[in-house]
C-alpha cells in the first residue's frame, strides 16, 4: 500500500485545516487541568508534521510524541522533523502505545487514514484504559465505507450489513440496532463515532471498577466533526475527567464554544468557495452574532454565513504567478 502522505499533502486540505484550529481551541483550553508546557502530544505526524507543529507553536508542548509505521521511510521523517523536542516512534500505534508512561497528562489524536476497523478499537481501549484525569483524546477515522481485512480471507469484503459488521468485529462491538442503512454515506460518521464512544466507555469500566469512587473517571466528549476533503472523514474528541475534576471541566468553558457537541450529531466542516476578495469584504462584517447583518455584497447567503461560522479557522491559502 502505497503511504497516504505521498498522495495527500495533509498541510493544504482546508476542511483539515480548519479542524486542526478547531482542536487546538480545544486543547487550549486544557490549563484548567494543568499548564498546557506540562502536556504531552502524541500523534502521527506523517512527513508534514502539521499538527506537531501548530501544537507546539500555539500551545507550547514541547514533549511531542510522532508514531509512524513506515519503517522503511524512517530516513525521510528523521529528515522532515522540524523540531529535536519531536521524538519519533517507528511502530503502529499497537505496538507503541502500551509502552509509553500514562502518569503523564497527554494530548493524544489518533488521526488514521483508514475507516474503522477492530486494531483501531485496541488502540482506542488501550488509551482509555490508562489516562489519567485530564488526558484528552482525539479519534479520526475515513467514513468512506468499512471493510474486513481479516487474514484469512481471500480478498478484503467490504461490510454492508449487521452481520458482515459482526463478522468481523465481534458481538461485543456490534451495536445490537445495527442498520445496514448505518454502514453507508454520511451514517457511517455517526455510527463510527458511536462505536469509538462505545470502546471507551467499555475500557473505562474495566478500569473503573478498582478505583475508589473520587477516582472514577469519565469520557465527557467536547466535540465530533465530518468533512471531505476528498474521502468523507470524522472525528470525535473528548476529555477524561475522574470525579473530582469535574469542576475543570466545567471551568474550561467547552460548552461555550461554536462546535462544542457532546450527542450523536457533528459539525459538517464545509469550507464554502470564496475568492480571496470575498473573504476581505465578508471580513469587515466579522465578528457578527447575527447573521443577518453580514453585508453580502454579491456572494451568495449560504456561502457567506457558512464562512462567519468558521472564518476564524479557515486556511488563506494563495499561489503566485511571475
Amino acid at each position: 500500500m502505497t503511504a497516504s502522505y505521498r498522495i495527500i499533502d495533509y498541510s493544504l486540505r482546508p476542511a483539515k485545516f480548519a479542524e486542526r484550529k478547531m482542536l487546538s481551541e480545544i486543547f487550549s483550553r486544557l490549563k484548567v487541568f494543568a499548564s498546557l508546557e506540562s502536556y504531552r502530544y502524541i500523534g502521527f505526524g506523517s512527513i508534514w508534521f502539521s499538527d506537531c507543529i501548530l501544537f507546539h507553536k500555539a500551545l507550547g508542548v514541547e514533549d511531542v510524541i510522532s508514531i509512524e509505521k513506515e519503517q522503511a521511510h524512517k530516513a525521510r521523517f528523521e529528515f522532515n522533523k522540524p523540531y529535536k523536542g519531536i521524538r519519533l516512534m517507528m511502530g503502529s500505534a499497537a505496538d507503541v502505545l502500551p509502552g509509553l508512561d500514562w502518569a503523564h497528562r497527554s494530548i493524544v489524536w489518533l488521526d488514521y487514514d483508514d475507516p474503522l476497523n477492530p486494531g483501531i478499537l485496541d488502540d482506542v481501549r488501550t488509551v482509555a484504559t490508562r489516562a489519567t484525569s485530564g488526558t484528552v483524546l482525539a479519534v479520526s477515522v475515513q467514513a468512506e465505507g468499512l471493510v474486513d481485512k481479516r487474514p484469512h480471507l481471500e480478498e478484503p469484503l467490504e461490510i454492508t450489513s449487521a452481520q458482515g459488521f459482526r463478522d468481523c468485529f465481534g458481538d461485543a462491538r456490534t451495536p445490537q440496532d445495527l442498520e445496514p442503512a448505518g454502514l453507508r454515506g454520511w451514517s457511517l460518521s455517526k455510527t463510527s463515532r458511536r462505536i469509538i464512544r462505545d470502546e471507551i466507555d467499555a475500557g473505562l469500566h474495566s478500569v473503573n471498577a478498582g478505583r475508589n469512587p473520587g477516582q472514577v473517571l469519565r469520557f465527557n466528549q467536547i466535540s465530533a466533526f465530518e468533512y471531505a476533503d476528498g474521502a468523507k472523514m470524522t472525528t470525535i474528541v473528548g476529555v477524561f475527567v475522574d470525579h473530582g475534576q469535574n469542576g475543570h471541566f466545567e471551568a474550561a468553558g467547552f460548552r461555550t464554544l461554536p462546535f462544542f457537541r457532546d450527542g450523536d450529531e457533528a459539525l459538517r466542516v464545509k469550507v464554502p468557495m470564496l475568492t480571496p476578495r470575498e473573504m476581505r469584504h465578508l471580513d469587515r462584517s466579522l465578528p457578527c452574532n447575527d447573521s443577518g447583518q453580514l453585508d453580502l455584497g454579491p456572494i451568495p447567503e449560504a456561502d457567506g454565513k457558512h464562512y462567519a461560522k468558521l472564518y476564524r479557522y479557515l486556511p488563506n491559502f494563495a499561489s503566485f504567478e511571475q
